[in-house]
């Protein structure tokens, strides 16, 4: 039994097909084909993966005082540096374990841009494969923490900006940005009165080669940033 799907060779132009039959994408797959989806197939064909916090239960800090959109202050940066494969966002979890000082609002800005935008500095995440049989990612560079980023390029794109909480963290609070869902936006819920369980649905995204994602972690009078445990879920294909 097969462990596993080999990709078919992907073809030069998207939608091509020398036989003139149907409509096809750039690996020959009928074009209806679902890219991402919730379905196992991603798994199976080793297109699936998870870049983690390196530690169980310890999370990493953010920068010190982010009180406004910084970009050159992104808390995360992943980086798609296959020459060829897109990167397409699933989902982001974070669980925070230390909470933030002064901040009135839990927030995330979310952008793209060419190039790698990490500079330097940040907590390198840990990449798997959700396929056991399959070799880990090695050209996705995901950075967490006080990561130095540089400067916005023209292609920058502002996507989204997340709005948690109207309030300040509390440890144990859950965070999960949702790329694309279809399926409601996930409403905040309490394990107790003060703890916040929140779920937001943002667009989908396709992260082409040699391009990045931010997310950036700001609030208004904030003198400390939070610390979050989190977990990155993408597909490479």
């Amino acid at each position: 039994m097969a462990v596993q799907n080999t990709l078919p060779a992907a073809i030069t132009a998207d939608g091509a097909n020398p036989s003139g039959g149907n409509r096809l994408d750039s690996y020959s797959e009928p074009f209806t084909a679902l890219v991402t989806g919730k379905e196992f197939f991603t798994a199976t064909e080793g297109s699936h993966f998870v870049a983690i916090t390196p530690t169980p239960g310890t999370g990493i800090i953010g920068h010190a005082a982010p009180t406004t959109f910084d970009e050159a202050k992104p808390y995360i940066v992943v980086y798609n540096g296959h020459p060829t494969k897109s990167l397409y966002p699933q989902f982001l979890h974070l669980h925070e374990t230390v909470a933030s000082v002064g901040g009135a609002r839990v927030q995330f800005t979310i952008t793209t841009d060419a190039g790698n935008r990490r500079s330097s500095a940040g907590t390198a995440m840990t990449v798997a494969s959700c396929n056991t049989a399959v070799t880990n990612d090695a050209t996705t560079i995901a950075y967490i923490g006080a990561v130095v980023g540089t400067a916005a390029t023209s292609a920058r794109r502002i996507i989204a900006n997340v709005v948690f909480r109207g309030t300040i963290d509390i440890v144990e609070d859950d965070y999960q940005i949702v790329w694309g869902a279809g399926d409601g936006v996930g409403g905040s819920a309490s394990r107790v009165a003060t703890v916040a369980e929140a779920s937001r649905v943002v667009p989908p995204l396709a992260i082409g080669p040699s391009s990045s994602l931010c997310i950036t972690q700001w609030a208004g009078s904030q003198s400390t940033g939070p610390t979050f445990e989190a977990y990155f879920a993408y597909v490479l294909r």
